[in-house]
């Protein structure tokens, strides 16, 4: 059982006075082969400067868009704390500065989400479409799908 958990060779114990045998066939070598095979090759493309540089965008942009609604949301619970006759401020009959703001709150993630499309759109996009027809063409990818 521990054998099996830990993904190392299974086999198969012999009866009193036999040795234990391994029971290994060719498809399990190939199986293993084909991982390290994979492994390989996403070890080598996880070090290419251009996948680099396309996480360092995605880092980017993610921490950018998080960090402007994290900083509107927080100024929006300060204001609510500490600066109530800001937010009190009547702006027609019966909509004041603290109702508006509530719901820019909504209009502001979708700008952002939409922000997010149109940047990944941009810049993000083409240089994953680059990298993987890259790797395509190297042999890296197979076209198969590598579920982990």
């Amino acid at each position: 059982m521990v054998e099996y958990m830990e993904g190392t060779y299974r086999s198969r114990g012999g009866g009193p006075g036999e040795g234990v045998v391994a029971d290994v066939t060719w498809s399990d070598s190939a199986r293993r082969r084909e991982r390290a095979d994979t492994a390989y090759a996403w070890e080598r493309l996880s070090v290419d400067p251009r996948f680099v540089k396309l996480r360092r965008r995605f880092a980017l942009q993610v921490a950018v868009l998080v960090s402007l609604f994290l900083l509107s949301y927080l100024t929006y619970l300060l204001l609510s704390a500490y600066a109530r006759d800001v937010m009190s401020y009547q702006v027609a009959d019966s909509v004041n500065v603290a109702l508006l703001m509530g719901i820019g709150q909504f209009l502001l993630t979708f700008v952002l989400a939409w922000a997010f499309g149109r940047f990944s759109t941009r810049a993000i996009d083409p240089l994953a479409a680059e990298i993987r027809d890259r790797a395509r063409a190297d042999g890296t990818l197979t076209g198969r799908v590598s579920r982990r």
